[in-house]
Parts: structure tokens; C-alpha cells; sequence
């Protein structure tokens, strides 16, 4: 390198100084203003955290609810709950519900039996039934399901006065198709006896007689039993 190219690079060094002193250099911040950046800096970072934890902590609450909720079965509304009645007892006849759901209905022969009482207590029960006196209904033809509904003792048309036998029947309300309720139809005869019969009826068909069905009854029935009658003759 030559003496010239000395004195250039000093001429274009001495240049360059020049141009940058004429650049204005940001002053030196002061020592308040850093302390005090320096704070407003630390209050942000705690608020932040601050408000993080209490994001978690709502969160971590809401998960600890749905992971308890779907733990626990959902609480059906206290509306659909059913409590089984006690049992019925009349003079003329006692229901009580068994623990499979059936109904036992038990008729006592020595008194006279009160129709609409029955067909309330039944209702009780949520077997929907037609009960009448003097007259007797039924469907022809008549629905399907009656052996499957009620639980009949052995034919025994007549009771014998005084011999403590009560015609039972155990009915399965699950088990009634839909439309169709029990009919007993209750007699007061001229002979100084009462009847009882029964059968499942469709509720938009059937037809009621003021006679008496006998031991083979119109179909689909059964003749439950023909005792003394307790008013007499």
C-alpha cells in the first residue's frame, strides 16, 4: 500500500466520522426510568399469572363437576315416581300388589260386592277395568292375551255356603294389550245366589247383556264363581 492510498483511507475515515457525527445518538436513559420500566414490567407479569391461576382454578372446577356428574346417575323427576299402594281391604274383597308387579285380587262370597268401589281400587292399581252390576260386557271377538293377563284358580262355579273358600285372581297389568281393560260384570239372581264374571275387552268393541252368562260364557270370558246370595231371597 502506497503513501497515497494511506492518506485516502485516512481522508475517507476522517469523512465518515464526519457523516456520523452529524446522526443524533439516543441519549442514555436515565436511571429513574429504568427502574420504573422495570416495575411497571414485574406488575404485568403478576397480573398475568394472577389472572391465569384463577382461569385454572374455574377450569379445574368445572372438569372436577363433569367428571363427578358423569359418575352419578341422572335424578329422574320426582313426578314419574310411583309408590306402590298398600293393600285394598273391603268387606266384600282385598287386592294387595305382589313384588313382581301383579295384582291379587281376592273376593270374599259372603258379602255383597260394591261395583264402582272395585273399579276405583282396580284403577289404584293401574288396571283399567269396567265393572257393572246387572249387566256383563264383552268383545266379540274378544282380544288376545287373556290366560297371559289373569291367573284363574281351577273351575269352581259354585261356592259352597259358609266354606271359607274366596275366589282369587292374580292379574299382570305389563301384560294387557294396549285398548283393552278387565270387565267383571256382577249378578244379584232370582234364586237367592250372586255371580261374578269376567273378561278381557277391547275398549272400542264390546257389547253388555242383562243376562247372566253361564259356565261357558260369551268368549274369551270365565264364570269366577256363584255363591249364596248374603241379602237372601
Amino acid at each position: 500500500m502506497s503513501d497515497t492510498d494511506q492518506m485516502t483511507d485516512s481522508a475517507e475515515l476522517h469523512e465518515l466520522r464526519e457523516s456520523f457525527s452529524g446522526v443524533a445518538m439516543p441519549e442514555r436513559p436515565r436511571l429513574e426510568a429504568i427502574t420504573a420500566r422495570g416495575r411497571a414490567h414485574r406488575r404485568h407479569r403478576r397480573s398475568r399469572a394472577a389472572g391465569m391461576s384463577v382461569a385454572g382454578v374455574a377450569a379445574a372446577a368445572a372438569l372436577a363437576f363433569a367428571l363427578t356428574g358423569a359418575d352419578r346417575p341422572a335424578r329422574l323427576p320426582s313426578t314419574i315416581r310411583t309408590l306402590a299402594p298398600g293393600t285394598i281391604r273391603t268387606a266384600s274383597f282385598t287386592i294387595f300388589k305382589n313384588p313382581d308387579g301383579k295384582a291379587t285380587l281376592v273376593f270374599n262370597p259372603e258379602e255383597l260386592l260394591d261395583p264402582a268401589t272395585l273399579q276405583s281400587d282396580l284403577a289404584k292399581y293401574g288396571i283399567p277395568a269396567k265393572v257393572t252390576s246387572g249387566s256383563f260386557c264383552s268383545s266379540d271377538p274378544a282380544p288376545a292375551g287373556f290366560s297371559q293377563v289373569m291367573s284363574l284358580p281351577p273351575r269352581q262355579a259354585v261356592v259352597p255356603p259358609q266354606s271359607g273358600v274366596h275366589p282369587t285372581v292374580t292379574i299382570d297389568p305389563a301384560a294387557m294389550p294396549a285398548g283393552t281393560e278387565l270387565s267383571f260384570g256382577y249378578f244379584q239372581l232370582t234364586r237367592g245366589q250372586q255371580q261374578t264374571s269376567l273378561a278381557l275387552i277391547d275398549t272400542n268393541s264390546y257389547s253388555c247383556t242383562s243376562t247372566p252368562p253361564g259356565p261357558a260364557g260369551p268368549p274369551g270370558s270365565r264364570l269366577l264363581y256363584v255363591a249364596p246370595d248374603p241379602a237372601g231371597s
